[in-house]
């Protein structure tokens, strides 16, 4: 099961910017086709002052293979 979008507080580790944005903690590929920019989008966020890219831990799921981003 892919799990819903979850609101996030983050702080940028680079200029300590703090923002609001969206993650999901799994992604399972044989449920849902997301592609891969919908993947990035899902597991990072990007600071709106520096553009510092944060990689959130994501679970996906495809057939037998389990990987995190």
């Amino acid at each position: 099961m892919t799990s819903p979008p979850r609101k996030i507080n983050v702080e940028c580790p680079k200029c300590g910017a703090r923002y609001d944005d969206w993650h999901r903690p799994s992604i399972n590929l044989d449920l849902d086709n997301f592609d891969e920019e919908y993947l990035r989008r899902a597991s990072t966020a990007t600071c709106p002052s520096c553009g510092h890219v944060v990689e959130l831990r994501t679970l996906v799921v495809e057939g037998d293979v389990w990987r995190f981003t």
